[in-house]
């Protein structure tokens, strides 16, 4: 007999990790997981896994998260986002209704959790959204587009989700490589701008810049406080113009980073592996180079800080990345979602 139930927080994983190896990696190899990083990603912060078990036996489960749909200062922003970050069954136990069951559970979960979060921004959300993938924490942002996975498009397809045909990428090199990280600095060099680490003063002036230019991405600008309260300011590299303006940061992380432990890939790739991400320059200091040269120049701070890696995820701008030495990492992503009303 087949029941849906949840998951309970720090309990023992192993079942579900091996339902993850079973379902995912035995179709993508790469996509294997430790089993301390899978625990760690379905114990984040709200969190909830439903769990299909026959028998009393686990035999599938969907991760969901919540994530305020804006930072911390915006007020109109602060309900949530909700995020159907996996759903698996184990071969053994497919095209039994346990997927559907699964799926409905979780819209259902998240459907509630964002309705009752409206009242929490100032005036009160009246609609939301779910994400297929998920921002932070993150797994995939998508649907691998697999030829393994292209029975699960047509698959969430009839139960209600949008599968769009834009396709973003992770981007992951060795570290250091043959690309002349210095001569991709000239440019912003010329119009006086410099590229530095943070420390914890700048905070003020580096939150002005995220909270004013990137409060509609998602989770993207309250992830430089947290870097800060954890002492980890010289993850985050910085532009500034020749008026001592901060007009451009980056997360440029080694590991043990807070991103680290929210992305599920960079560990799993080498105990060297750096992250960038949250990459943004201002609005009015752009096309001076600021953004190539910011992250050449602390693709250069990493190599000299020890990474033999880099990792950044979720990638639209095409070409952009690669002319660093970067080159797309595994599948492709299919964005997908459904709203909450």
């Amino acid at each position: 007999m087949a029941t849906i139930t949840r998951y309970t927080p720090s309990a023992p994983s192993d079942a579900l990790h091996a339902i993850w190896e079973g379902g995912v990696a035995a179709l993508h190899k790469p996509y294997s997981l430790a089993a301390a990083k899978f625990h760690s990603l379905i114990n984040a912060d709200r969190a909830v896994v439903h769990v299909a078990e026959v028998d009393g036996t686990p035999v599938g489960f969907a991760l969901t998260y919540l994530i305020p749909v804006g930072s911390k200062a915006n007020k109109a922003k602060q309900h949530y986002r909700g995020s159907l970050a996996a759903l698996v069954v184990l071969p053994s136990h497919a095209k039994q209704g346990l997927g559907t069951q699964l799926n409905d559970a979780a819209v259902a979960q998240l459907s509630a959790d964002i309705k009752a979060s409206y009242a929490l921004s100032t005036p009160p959300a009246s609609a939301g959204e779910i994400q297929l993938g998920s921002t932070f924490p993150r797994i995939f942002p998508g649907l691998p587009a697999l030829p393994a996975f292209e029975g699960a498009k047509a698959w969430l397809n009839k139960r209600g989700w949008t599968i769009k045909d834009s396709k973003n990428i992770d981007l992951y090199g060795t570290l250091p490589n043959n690309t002349d990280l210095e001569k991709q600095t000239e440019t912003a060099k010329k119009h006086g701008i410099v590229f530095r680490p943070a420390t914890a003063a700048d905070e003020a002036a580096l939150m002005e810049l995220e909270y004013g230019e990137f409060d509609s991405f998602t989770g993207w600008p309250d992830q430089f406080p947290r870097f800060i309260a954890a002492g980890r300011a010289e993850d985050i590299f910085l532009a500034i113009n020749k008026h001592g303006e901060v007009i451009g940061a980056t997360l440029a992380a080694m590991p043990g980073s807070p991103v680290h432990e929210q992305l599920a890939w960079p560990d799993q790739l080498g105990t060297r592996c750096s992250v960038i991400a949250c990459v943004g320059v201002s609005a009015k200091s752009r096309g001076e180079g600021a953004g190539v040269g910011m992250c050449a120049a602390a693709l250069i701070d990493l190599v000299r800080r020890g990474a033999d890696g880099c990792f950044i995820d979720w990638v639209a701008m095409v070409g952009f990345y690669e002319r660093f030495g970067l080159a797309q990492w595994e599948a492709q992503y299919y964005d997908g979602g459904r709203q909450v009303e």
